[in-house]
């Protein structure tokens, strides 16, 4: 007997009900996160490896600013690691020889003075008043520290120097009153002296008269022998009577106010260490200058400022 054939039936499906069940999938992935990130977290179960510890402090180094390695230790208390030590810096441009880094020879530079001028027809001059050569002078000497004559030096001497404005010229001198040092070494860092002002240029040098006679005093320390109160140094004690002085400032005079909304005030001229600070408005006295930078007074603070802060 033939099989009964039954009717065909189709069902088309309503419109959203081939879209999934959102609710189902939410909760299904809600379920996930807890289970798979959520609850180890919370029981405190690690899942992988750990970071070796070794690797850790070198990440943890490598990622901390420079500098802050040091001040983190010593604020936990943690002993510093064997064969290393935190040096702190001198500020740059602070000056202060004491500052210099003990492990290195240090060089003090004594005040600067004139000995002799002559105008042009060679006549000596008694009162030679001041020359604006330190800024010339005393970086190129403190360089001599870095003289192959004068590593692990430990002396005094005074050096001097014959400047010719006609010529342009500056001429490391035969030094004077040495004291612990060898002729050797004394004529090492003359070469050394040569080499450094051999470029020294004296177009910005204001003078008076023709040729001056200079001497400055220097005082060499070896690494680990600095003293305490390294600043200032000796005079240039050669035995010649001073006729004037060397000096880093020409004379200004006159009254300014200060046209900037806040000025600092700074120990030197070009020098980053701070003596305090004036407000727009503020009445000042020129004191000196020195190229673009003047040397201002107001009440009981002294100090440098740029000439576009007194609206020069």
């Amino acid at each position: 007997m033939g099989k009964t054939d039954r009717p065909l039936a189709v069902e088309i499906p309503r419109p959203g009900s081939e879209h999934p069940a959102w609710s189902r999938v939410g909760a299904i992935g809600l379920a996930g996160f807890l289970i798979g990130i959520a609850w180890p977290r919370i029981a405190g179960v690690r899942i992988g490896p750990s970071v070796p510890g070794d690797l850790r402090a070198q990440i943890e180094a490598t990622a901390s600013p420079a500098g802050s390695a040091a001040p983190r230790a010593a604020a936990s208390g943690a002993p510093a690691p064997s064969g290393s030590a935190a040096v702190a810096p001198a500020p740059a441009g602070s000056g202060d020889p004491a500052a210099a880094p003990a492990n290195q020879e240090l060089v003090v530079v004594g005040a600067g003075k004139i000995t002799k001028c002559f105008e042009k027809k060679d006549k000596k001059i008694e009162d030679c008043e001041k020359l604006l050569f330190d800024p010339i002078a005393v970086p190129r000497l403190k360089e001599l520290s870095k003289c192959p004559s004068a590593l692990g030096l430990e002396g005094k001497m005074t050096i001097g120097f014959e400047i010719n404005f006609e010529k342009k010229e500056i001429q490391v001198a035969k030094a004077k009153k040495v004291s612990g040092m060898p002729s050797t070494t004394v004529n090492g860092i003359l070469q050394c002296a040569a080499h450094e002002f051999g470029n020294a240029s004296l177009e910005e040098v204001p003078h008076k008269y023709r040729r001056y006679t200079l001497a400055y005093a220097l005082n060499f320390y070896k690494p680990g022998k600095h003293p305490g109160d390294a600043a200032g140094g000796a005079d240039a004690g050669d035995g010649d009577a001073a006729a004037g002085a060397t000096t880093s400032e020409t004379e200004a005079t006159g009254n300014a106010v200060i046209a900037s909304d806040s000025v600092s005030l700074r120990k030197e001229a070009k020098g980053k260490e701070k003596v305090g600070r004036l407000v727009r408005g503020t009445k000042v006295k020129i004191l000196a200058k020195q190229n673009d930078w003047y040397k201002v007074e107001s009440g009981s603070n002294v100090g440098w400022v740029y000439r576009t802060a007194i609206g020069l």
